[in-house]
């Protein structure tokens, strides 16, 4: 594709999405806008071996978290970006760094001074500024004396994760002293994706409870949920011979925002508001129980097929949303519920058992199955070693949608993953 004079104006996307949808790729093709993805080069290999859809332009660098070196691999090939939007959390800050740098949406529309925030950031940030919030008890891993005074203050069980780590990755449950060591030793030879090192490590006391998931646009400081997601969750062994179970999101049952529980968007509103995020996607987890505690936050659209399920209940695209109100300054707005409001769930599907579970539901009611193009089992001979996150957690050939009645959708969708899922 030429140039244009002065550099070729296109949407640029740190990091590729890894559930299979493209969504900000249609927004920017709807606007006969070219649509440029920068990635690793191990990642875009690995893109085409999946048969994913190429952007018009796709952009190999080494470390694309550092803002600088993908500003300098875009300049080389002439690329002047209107907009840079991160499609994967990895990516999240290089891309508010990048637009910063540049002068262009989301900046300084998100917040002038506003670089995305991992864990550990984000939970000291509300204690600071939104301490009605509930947080469970955690403790930074930092080793020494401190931390193992510091940690014998909290409740068993607990969970240990990466402070930057996203899917899942790096997570444990551990049950005593004994598991937690495990737990750090297994975090810390864990590589982040694209092979790089975490920030730091959180131990903080598990919270039982169902977890939600809050999808939403924040414009001028204001808070939309677009929609609000029951997750549904497995314990399974960890990856290796560590004795360890860490946690695997199986699906997701959305409603539309405006029948959410009003505690879930006055939440937002105050995690918006601490740490000072004004303008763009959001999604915001948290655990229900006796009220709501806060799990963390993310600065994009959500991954997992999300964007799809929040069309499915509100009828509006998620990222054409954020689209129109980072180039055009439209603000969002979210149609109001049908009635009855619209129940949607999904589960991604691992094997043929599952699929097969899905058809036999199928028969019974209208189902969605929709199947993907799993990887040759020798498609990576290498085994390259910053493709191993993605490998361990980035794993499904296909999902499954259903839409009904809520308790008639949970039951449906528990069935198809009735072998992994954890009550």
């Amino acid at each position: 594709m030429p140039a244009a004079p002065g550099g070729m104006r296109a949407f640029v996307q740190m990091g590729a999405t890894r559930d299979g949808l493209d969504p900000y790729l249609d927004c920017a093709r709807r606007r006969d806008l070219p649509a440029v993805l920068v990635e690793t080069p191990a990642y875009l290999r690995w893109r085409g071996v999946l048969g994913r859809r190429g952007f018009d332009v796709q952009v190999g660098v080494e470390h694309p978290d550092d803002p600088r070196q993908v500003l300098a691999a875009l300049a080389d090939r002439g690329i002047r970006p209107a907009l840079v939007l991160a499609g994967f959390e990895r990516y999240a800050p290089s891309a508010f760094a990048l637009a910063r740098l540049l002068g262009v949406p989301p900046s300084p529309g998100a917040g002038p001074d506003f670089v995305p925030m991992d864990k550990r950031e984000q939970r000291a940030l509300l204690t600071r500024r939104a301490p009605r919030i509930h947080q469970p008890g955690y403790v930074c891993w930092q080793g020494g004396p401190a931390f193992d005074d510091a940690v014998a203050a909290l409740r068993f069980p607990q969970v240990v994760k990466p402070a930057d780590g996203g899917g899942g990755l790096g997570v444990f449950l551990v049950h005593d002293a004994a598991q937690r060591a495990r737990a750090l030793r297994a975090v810390r030879a864990t590589r982040n994706y694209d092979g790089g090192t975490f920030a730091g490590i959180l131990v903080e006391e598990y919270i039982a409870g169902v977890e939600y998931s809050i999808q939403g646009l924040a414009h001028a400081g204001q808070a939309l949920v677009l929609s609000v997601c029951e997750k549904l969750t497995a314990q399974e062994p960890a990856v290796g011979d560590t004795g360890l179970r860490g946690f695997r999101e199986l699906g997701h049952i959305g409603t539309h925002g405006a029948c959410a529980d009003p505690a879930l968007p006055a939440i937002a509103q105050q995690c918006l508001a601490a740490v000072g995020y004004r303008e763009g996607p959001f999604h915001i987890d948290v655990i229900g129980g006796a009220g709501y505690t806060f799990v963390e936050m993310g600065f994009r659209l959500s991954g997992g097929g999300l964007v799809g399920l929040v069309e499915n209940v509100t009828g509006v695209n998620w990222a054409e949303l954020a689209f129109r109100l980072h180039l055009d300054g439209e603000p969002p707005r979210l149609p109001p519920p049908g009635s009855p409001p619209r129940v949607v769930g999904q589960v991604t599907v691992v094997d043929e058992s599952e699929f097969a579970a899905a058809a036999a539901l199928g028969r019974r009611r209208g189902v969605k199955v929709h199947r993907g193009t799993p990887a040759p089992a020798d498609a990576d001979p290498a085994r390259d070693p910053r493709l191993a996150s993605d490998r361990m957690r980035h794993t499904g050939i296909g999902r499954v949608v259903l839409g009904g009645a809520l308790d008639e959708v949970r039951a449906g969708l528990r069935r198809c993953v009735a072998g992994r899922l954890t009550d």
